[in-house]
């Protein structure tokens, strides 16, 4: 093997190193973010009752945004002492309204119904029929 190739191989080794040392941290990363995921719903989880968990499951299934803002709420009211019982689905409700509020984003629906199409000139003049 001359000295190009050696220097080729060494290269590659310390690449390859390189990489591994990446996926390692990333791989750390990743494991240390889901346990904090996981300390996170075991927090929420605790302070809840599990009908209005239930219930903020389902919102999060359609707006995971708005499901996030409420747990949010709830872990920051736990840690500055405002959380005095276990959030039932009345306080929940309360809790959605005061997100809505603070993203100004009122769930709107708006019904399309069909125009009734009133043209006079195809009606037939059924009084005169005579």
């Amino acid at each position: 093997m001359n000295a190009n190739e050696e220097a080729s191989a060494m290269r590659n080794a310390a690449n390859m190193e390189s990489q591994q040392q990446q996926q390692q941290r990333q791989a750390e990363m990743q494991q240390q973010k889901e346990a904090m995921e996981e300390r996170r719903r075991v927090a929420v989880r605790s302070m809840m009752e599990p009908e209005a968990l239930e219930r903020l499951n389902r919102i999060g299934l359609v707006k995971p945004e708005k499901q996030r803002a409420v747990e949010n709420l709830i872990i920051q009211s736990a840690q500055s002492g405002r959380l005095q019982q276990r959030i039932d689905e009345g306080t929940l409700v309360e809790l959605l309204e005061h997100v809505e509020k603070q993203n100004g984003s009122a769930s709107n629906i708006k019904f399309a119904r069909k125009a009734f199409d009133d043209d006079d000139d195809s009606d037939i003049d059924l009084d005169n029929l005579e």
